[in-house]
C-alpha cells in the first residue's frame, strides 16, 4: 500500500489468501495470525508487546505495508497495530514501524512452490485461541466523487419527505440539529458505497470520525522523538470488528475508529522498531 502526498484514499479490504502470500517475504499487508516482520533484528521486546493498561499480552491485529516513494530508506516501510483483548481494557493499542532500505539481504527470497505444506505447518503452531483469524489486506483507490452523490441523494430524500412541514418548524429542527448527528452522517454517507471496508490508508489526509466526541486537537497527538510532528496515516474502520471472532460474552472487543498517526518525516530507524500513536474513537467516548 504506498504511502504518497494528500491525494486519493485507499481502502482496504478482508479477503482469505495462502498463508505463503501473508509471510515477511512478501510484505503484505494483513489482518491477525502472527505479525509478518519486517526485520528480524531489534523487534519490540515482551514489555513493548504488553498492554499499557493492564499488563497482559497484546494481540496482533493488522499489519501495513506503507513504502515511501522516493525513500530508499523507506522503501520497504510497515505499519503494526497491536490490541488487548481482555477486559477491563478491550482494545488498549500499541502501534510500532520499521523501515528497511531497498537492497536489504534479509528479502533475497523465491516464493515457495509447496504453499499446501506451508498451509498446513502454520495450522499445526497452536494459537491457543489468542489470535485473530487471518485475511490479506487488498486495496483499491477510493472515487472521491461518488460518496457527494450519495450525500446529496440522502439531502434530496430528506427534503423532498419534508416538504409539507411548516417553515417555521423546519427552522426549529435545523437548529436542534447537532454536530454529533451531521458528523455521523457523513461517516454513514462516505462508506456507503463500500461498506466492507476495514481500512482507510491517506497519509497526511484528515480522518473521517465517526462521532463529534473525542476527536484528538493537535496537542494530543504527541510529536515523534525525533522532533518532527505527527501525521495521519491510517484508520482502521469498525467493519474490522465483524471478521475478528472476539464476541465472547462481556469480553468483546469494540470500537468506532482507530486512527494512526506517524513521524511526518518518517524518521530513519535502521534495522529497529519506534512506536507511532493510535488514537481509538467509540461511537460515544470520554478521554
Amino acid at each position: 500500500m504506498a504511502a504518497a502526498a494528500p491525494g486519493p484514499v485507499e481502502l482496504g479490504f478482508a479477503e482469505e489468501a495462502p498463508a505463503w502470500r501473508l509471510r515477511s517475504e512478501q510484505f503484505p499487508s494483513k489482518v491477525g495470525g502472527r505479525p509478518a516482520w519486517l526485520g528480524l533484528a531489534e523487534l519490540p521486546g515482551p514489555g513493548a508487546l504488553a498492554c499499557a493498561r493492564c499488563g497482559r499480552p497484546l494481540a496482533f491485529l493488522l499489519q501495513v505495508y506503507a513504502p515511501l516513494p522516493g525513500r530508499d530508506d523507506a522503501f520497504h516501510r510497515s505499519l503494526f497495530l497491536f490490541c488487548c483483548r481482555e477486559p477491563p481494557c478491550c482494545a488498549g493499542l500499541r502501534v510500532f514501524r520499521n523501515q528497511l532500505p531497498r537492497n536489504n539481504a534479509f528479502y533475497s527470497y523465491e516464493p515457495p512452490s509447496e504453499t499446501e505444506a506451508l498451509d498446513k505447518i502454520d495450522h499445526m503452531v497452536p494459537d491457543h485461541n489468542f489470535l485473530f483469524p487471518e485475511f490479506e489486506i487488498v486495496t483499491e483507490t477510493e472515487d472521491e466523487i461518488l460518496p457527494e452523490v450519495v450525500e446529496m441523494e440522502d439531502y434530496s430524500e430528506v427534503t423532498g419527505s419534508m416538504g409539507g412541514i411548516p417553515e417555521e418548524e423546519l427552522d426549529s429542527m435545523a437548529k436542534h440539529e447537532s454536530k454529533e448527528d451531521h458528523i455521523f452522517q457523513k461517516f454513514k454517507s462516505k462508506i456507503a458505497l463500500e461498506p466492507e471496508q476495514i481500512l482507510r490508508y491517506g497519509r497526511g489526509i484528515k480522518p473521517i470520525w465517526i462521532s463529534g466526541e473525542n476527536i484528538p486537537q493537535e496537542k494530543d497527538i504527541p510529536d515523534c522523538p525525533c522532533g518532527a510532528k505527527r501525521i495521519f496515516e491510517f484508520q482502521v474502520m469498525p467493519q474490522l470488528l465483524n471478521h475478528l471472532k472476539a464476541d465472547r460474552l462481556g469480553r468483546s472487543i469494540d470500537w468506532g475508529v482507530l486512527a494512526v498517526f506517524t513521524c511526518a518525516e518518517s524518521c530513519s530507524l535502521g534495522s529497529g522498531y519506534t512506536e507511532e500513536f493510535v488514537w481509538k474513537q467509540d461511537v460515544t467516548d470520554t478521554p
